[in-house]
């Protein structure tokens, strides 16, 4: 389902008072990247964040995240893509968005379930759906392959060619 806005694709859940506050959304690396390389998308995942911010809705990943984003920015300045300060600058801008790294009971378990599920040949991408799961969010990747592996089969996965293309 594609929403008018990137912000109303995160759904409401029940808060203290009554009211409602937005879920937690769980992003994957390549998700986050966009936020600081001038890629495919960028503009739409910058945006959608810039609206997560001002609703105040919490932005999650597994641990794995760090790890990822850092081995793909060093990559891309071994490869002479990033100046090493350009790379740096990156991941200090990654790691100042506030995205809360989480490692649940049972993270690995339900990982290794969704991959055996899906026929996946690793546990790292499940454990972004793993994530996601087990928080009852939505899972913003990408990662065109695993869009194209699992399109349709979780209804809580989104893929970043959803989000509003920006004006």
């Amino acid at each position: 389902m594609q929403s008018a806005e990137p912000h109303a694709a995160v759904p409401k859940r029940p808060g203290a008072g009554g009211e409602e506050s937005p879920r937690p959304v769980v992003i994957d690396a390549c998700f986050a990247l966009k936020l600081v390389l001038p890629e495919e998308h960028s503009g739409q995942v910058r945006e959608a964040w810039g609206h997560w911010v001002e609703d105040g809705v919490d932005v999650s990943a597994p641990y794995l995240l760090a790890y990822e984003v850092a081995s793909v920015l060093c990559r891309k300045v071994f490869r002479k893509e990033l100046a090493p300060e350009e790379g740096e600058a990156a991941l200090l801008a990654i790691q100042a968005q506030g995205i809360i790294l989480l490692h649940p009971e049972g993270l690995e378990q339900v990982a290794w379930q969704l991959a055996q599920r899906f026929n996946r040949p690793a546990v790292y991408d499940a454990s972004y759906l793993a994530l996601a799961q087990l928080l009852d969010s939505v899972l913003w990747t990408a990662d065109e392959r695993l869009k194209n592996a699992l399109q349709g089969e979780l209804p809580y996965l989104r893929w970043v060619g959803e989000l509003p293309l920006s004006e």
